[in-house]
């Protein structure tokens, strides 16, 4: 299996905690929970795993950040047809957080293809 380095963390809210990873795991990603101080407050790690099964290289990673980009895309959108705002904070190492209540589609697409700083 190939490990791909297309990972970053989610906050969300607790009352999110199954349908945000669920959609998640919908796209060919691994959902990790991570314990977390803030009783409200739900984070997850997310990891693209078997990315031959999709494409290989870069292909691979474009294919799978347009993938996670849709599932949440959607999830925002459902959230907000619901009267609700999308409550969740993408975060990498590295790189600025992006929060999903205020950032566009595009701006969600691009926060996912940007590459992870390696050490």
């Amino acid at each position: 299996m190939t490990k791909h380095d297309l990972s970053f963390t989610l906050d969300f809210p607790n009352d999110e905690r199954e349908s945000l990873p669920a959609l998640l795991r919908a796209a060919g990603a691994e959902v990790q929970r991570e314990p977390t101080r803030d009783i409200d407050w739900q984070t997850v790690v997310v990891v693209i795993d078997e990315i031959g099964r999709v494409a290989t290289g870069v292909t691979a990673a474009i294919v799978l950040a347009e993938k996670i980009a849709e599932k949440l895309n959607a999830w925002r959108a459902t959230m907000r047809r619901q009267g609700k705002t999308p409550r969740a904070v993408l975060r990498r190492p590295g790189q600025p957080p992006l929060d999903l209540s205020t950032a566009t589609d595009q701006e969600v697409l691009a926060w996912l293809l940007k590459t992870s700083p390696r050490p």
